[in-house]
């Protein structure tokens, strides 16, 4: 698959820039734009997804198999749900469970496979285009633009990508307060709304941890909603190298003000993120995982940024946050919940920091020699501690990561590297 290149014009100008190539749609960064960008460890560039399935080298589409299940014989959530949504997924009084077809493949002893076999009524499958993570699955022919997030058993990066009922409840819950919440004003904040899960429910067998899965449906139309035609740019592909051009600038490059590129990526980017991650720590105790992958950047049509667009809502909470503002428990289940800082820090340090603004200001950086990194970091940190004062009640005075360590459900354990915070005070 190969985007029309296109050429400079000289003497036109956007801005104090020239006037560049076109950038391509969202389905062509999510899947070519990416080269480069899973360098930050040694586990980031690895998956178990058969090469068909691979959104890099894979097909650009292929067919999700598809069920109607009985709607009493499954778990439903919802977060306001667009009503074009509901009536495809949750006709009448049944529901609709897709199924990875690596799964159907390569698990078919799976017990909630089988009892989605067993259980429903095999319908036409559903034509999907792999993004970036692999298991967020772009329906394609739909008037309403939407992704499916669905179970992956298999390992990508550090651990299987599985979509457990608690994960599928958490991330719809955690979607209705975002919602509700909404940047708390900030209006260069918008998210993808998790509006639909779908999952079977708890077996009497089980015993502990329930792996009993599905499904989420996410409204690829950014919320709050706007009338006009905007694109998006997904994080990494602002920096990430092209699979077919690999000589092209980073748009990062393109985008920016030559003039001054320290100060459009601070101003359009870094400084609106924190803003977002910062408020949205203080208000609800999420921890948003903004790294280059669950980021968007919205263009109007004169590509001029004006908003940030976050996705995949399983977030961490922290729950002294939760107690200090007086917020409720609500909707929300055990999943994810954290009474230290040590899962804001890997959020914030190394998502964050790390794997996005570092990979960011470096892109700069190459076109720019004159630049530091501590340009970028230290006015970064000057609005840390502007918006978040009393930080150091909450998040840890080094920066913590993953362990190789796993626990006894393979996922990977944390550590103290012993580095003080480079994005933070």
């Amino acid at each position: 698959m190969r985007w029309p290149v296109g050429t400079r014009t000289p003497g036109a100008n956007h801005g104090s820039r020239l006037s560049t190539r076109p950038i391509p749609p969202l389905e062509y960064l999510e899947r070519y734009r990416n080269e480069g960008t899973r360098t930050y460890s040694r586990h980031a560039a690895y998956s178990e997804c058969r090469p068909e399935y691979q959104p890099t080298i894979g097909a650009s589409e292929f067919d999700l198999p598809c069920w109607e299940l009985p709607r009493d014989a499954v778990q439903v959530y919802r977060a306001d749900p667009p009503p074009a949504l509901e009536a495809r997924y949750l006709p009448a009084d049944r529901a609709l469970f897709v199924v990875h077809p690596q799964v159907t493949a390569d698990a078919g002893s799976d017990p909630w496979l089988v009892r989605t076999v067993t259980l429903g009524r095999s319908i036409p499958a559903l034509r999907v285009s792999p993004g970036s993570s692999t298991r967020t699955l772009f329906v394609l022919g739909d008037a309403h633009d939407h992704a499916l997030k669905v179970h992956f058993p298999f390992r990508v990066s550090r651990y299987g990508r599985r979509m457990r009922n608690e994960v599928v409840a958490q991330a719809i819950a955690a979607s209705a307060e975002i919602q509700e919440w909404c940047g708390g004003g900030d209006p260069t904040f918008a998210f993808l709304r998790e509006v639909i899960g779908v999952a079977h429910p708890r077996s009497e067998s089980d015993t502990g941890r329930g792996e009993n899965w599905g499904y989420l449906v996410r409204d690829l139309r950014p919320y709050p909603r706007v009338g006009e035609d905007r694109s998006l740019v997904p994080g990494f592909a602002l920096y990430g190298r092209d699979r077919f051009e690999p000589t092209l600038d980073p748009l990062i490059v393109d985008l920016a003000d030559a003039g001054d590129p320290l100060g459009w990526t601070l101003h359009n980017v870094m400084l609106p993120i924190i803003r977002h991650w910062v408020g949205c720590y203080r208000s609800l105790g999420f921890i948003l995982e903004p790294h280059g992958q669950n980021v968007l950047v919205e263009l109007d049509r004169e590509r001029a940024v004006q908003r940030l667009v976050h996705r995949d809502l399983s977030v961490g909470i922290d729950m002294r946050r939760r107690r200090d503002q007086g917020v409720p428990d609500g909707a929300l289940n055990p999943y994810n919940r954290f009474e230290n800082g040590i899962f804001a820090s890997i959020a914030y340090d190394r998502f964050l920091g790390g794997h996005f603004f570092g990979y960011l200001a470096r892109a700069l950086m190459d076109r720019h020699p004159r630049l530091s990194i501590d340009d970028f970091r230290r006015p970064c940190r000057e609005a840390f501690g502007r918006l978040f004062p009393d930080h150091d009640r909450y998040m840890p005075r080094s920066q913590h990561y993953f362990a190789e360590a796993r626990d006894t459900h393979g996922k990977p354990l944390h550590r103290d590297t012993g580095e003080p915070p480079a994005w933070r005070p």
